[in-house]
């Protein structure tokens, strides 16, 4: 059998079995493109575990089961993100969204970030709303920041990012809310407590029958997340946001994703962001 730095390579009914957990758990369709992906993913967790391929492994989950899908929807999931991505939102939610809120005499504005990955995406938008309300009475805003990976949660919860993840971000911002190291933390930026206690991070599955979150958000993130699941995992869970949303709310989109013949119950706006039909 081949093996790759000691460990046997994964095999085709190892890989379904594996892909098989993994969408019954998370509603993530892995392809058969993606086995080298779950290979790579999955060498280091066999390392800590000290199990020499992925067919024990498979044993190992089954018997585990509890315990270890964490860790594998931690290894499976991919966390690709930056600080204010996709910029065009962040335009929208200052100069569209907000303005429309405080005019309609909100106290308070609850926004959902879901798939929120390290924090970067909660935190530009807790940073685009201390922005616009910086000489303005601020309405109680809260955000909340969800994910399945409880790893990059915990660096969500942190907020301390490198100098290469915030690099490229406006410097006059990067001073206003990011707090630089010094000494032993050198190199290393922590967003301000101001900005950090707006957002509150949880796990959860967004392929879960229900949520536990109560009322309703006035704008929903959930960019670059749906195009890891299926179509009825997709259409589901437009049907739970909808539920989830304020009447005159707003749902956001990745750009390379779409509703158009998935759901009617949002109208596009533009830049793939959406309003309730009602």
């Amino acid at each position: 059998m081949v093996t790759i730095n000691g460990i046997h390579a994964l095999r085709d009914s190892e890989f379904y079995h594996i892909k098989d957990v993994v969408y019954r758990e998370c509603g993530i369709r892995l392809t058969e493109m993606k086995k080298a992906l779950v290979q790579a993913r999955l060498m280091k967790r066999l390392r800590d575990l000290k199990i020499g391929g992925y067919e024990d492994y498979c044993h190992y989950l089954n018997d585990n089961y509890d315990n270890e899908i964490i860790n594998l929807i931690n290894c499976i999931t991919t966390n690709k993100t930056d600080f204010f991505r996709e910029p065009r939102h962040f335009d929208f939610l200052r100069e569209v969204a907000l303005p429309e809120f405080e005019h309609s005499g909100r106290n308070a504005i609850r926004i959902w970030s879901a798939g929120c990955s390290i924090g970067a995406e909660p935190y530009s938008i807790a940073i685009t709303v201390s922005e616009y309300f910086h000489d303005k009475n601020m309405p109680d805003i809260k955000i909340l920041a969800t994910d399945i990976d409880t790893q990059v949660l915990q660096k969500g919860e942190e907020g301390i990012y490198c100098v290469n993840e915030v690099d490229f971000m406006d410097l006059e911002i990067l001073k206003r809310y990011f707090k630089r190291g010094a000494g032993e933390n050198e190199g290393f930026f922590r967003v301000k407590d101001e900005v950090r206690k707006l957002v509150s991070f949880r796990r959860l599955n967004l392929h879960d029958e229900s949520y536990p979150m109560r009322g309703h958000f006035d704008i929903i993130f959930c960019r670059n997340v749906i195009i890891y699941f299926d179509a009825p995992s997709r259409a589901r869970l437009f049907d739970k946001f909808y539920d989830r949303l304020a009447d005159d709310g707003y749902l956001i989109m990745g750009h390379s994703e779409t509703l158009a013949g998935m759901t009617s119950r949002f109208r596009y706006v533009g830049h793939t962001i959406y309003s309730k039909v009602v």
